[in-house]
């Protein structure tokens, strides 16, 4: 069977009775401002979708020197909090035009490495990427390249570029003396062993917090890898149950950690506030439905998202200034 041919511009055109340009100008936008008239616009507008016509992405991004897309890197995508600020970039991306894809490091120097080289490759107008410990010189490929980018939940301390983060040392540090407030003196934090600012701030603004208060017990401070994170939380917890003195409560320095965790907290028969308080550094929308009373910190992860984008945006169409975002987060109860 002959294959059909695509509809092209000259067709729509010669169906009109009008010049190339003039249907060119309408489709890609720009006949506004032009000797257009509405009603021919309209008329090229509504022959192009019963023709259904598609536009040729690859021609347009050779004159335009823009493919219209942005790559989106997260660490891992599973994690309810990536999957939600990713869906954020998108919906906003889709406001400016502009089509997503998404790429997941699983926390890995080399998927990282290889996120960042495919989507150099597929010639993607910006980036936005959750960085990855040690990744910096990675992240220089991509301002090597003169591409926009935008860092997201974390940043490089040393990489003069844009991000969009929150303050995690402080509300961590607020959480801790909330908790300490109420008398809860034994208090255990479990966390990434990243060196990456977001989890280095938030297990800091605990340990500063219980320090202050000559409440801190480095014994409590439990260090995770990720690659073993599900042993190693399971261990945690079980050295928490049997330590020496009553732990009064753990802060999780993550979602993911905070899920694994409390999943090992009731094969432990820990009860939830009864023997431990938890707090989760993010919010968990289950535990709400299930009535388990727990402290949570709630980004604005739309927030997030969506300035991401329009930092982006803004440096794609060429501005230079180097835009730094920090947000409050709230602290929220399930009682």
């Amino acid at each position: 069977m002959k294959k059909k041919r695509k509809v092209s511009i000259q067709d729509i055109a010669d169906k009109l009775g009008v010049s190339k340009g003039t249907v060119s100008l309408v489709l890609s936008g720009k006949a506004k401002g032009s000797r257009v008239s509405d009603e021919m616009c309209k008329k090229v507008k509504e022959a192009a979708e019963e023709m259904n016509y598609q536009p040729n992405e690859i021609a347009r991004s050779l004159s335009t020197g823009k493919t219209m897309t942005i790559g989106v890197i997260v660490t891992d995508i599973s994690n309810e909090f990536f999957g939600n600020l990713t869906f954020h970039i998108q919906e906003q991306a889709k406001k400016y035009g502009y089509t997503v894809i998404t790429t997941n490091t699983n926390e890995d120097l080399d998927e990282f490495n290889d996120a960042v080289t495919t989507l150099l490759n597929k010639q993607v107008d910006g980036i936005i990427f959750v960085p990855v410990d040690n990744g910096q010189q990675i992240a220089e490929k991509i301002t090597k390249r003169h591409i926009p980018l935008v860092q997201v939940d974390r940043f490089y301390p040393n990489f003069k570029a844009n991000y969009v983060v929150v303050d995690n040392y402080k509300v961590s540090a607020k959480a801790t003396e909330h908790l300490i407030k109420k008398g809860l003196k034994k208090i255990a934090v479990i966390c990434y062993d990243f060196d990456v600012n977001a989890l280095t701030e938030r297990r800091q603004g605990c340990i500063d917090m219980l320090r202050q208060y000559k409440l801190l017990d480095p014994g409590l401070i439990k260090d995770i890898r990720y690659q073993d994170q599900e042993e190693e939380i399971k261990q945690a917890i079980h050295d928490l149950k049997n330590y020496p003195d009553k732990i009064d409560a753990i802060y999780f320095c993550s979602r993911k950690v905070f899920i694994t965790g409390v999943g090992y907290m009731y094969k432990n028969e820990i009860r939830i506030p009864e023997d431990m308080e938890v707090v989760c550094f993010d919010k968990i929308d289950s535990f709400a439905i299930a009535n388990i009373p727990i402290i949570y910190i709630e980004q604005p992860i739309k927030k997030m998202g969506e300035k991401a984008v329009d930092i982006l945006v803004e440096q794609i169409k060429g501005s230079d200034d180097v835009k730094q975002y920090v947000f409050d987060t709230k602290l929220m109860y399930i009682n």
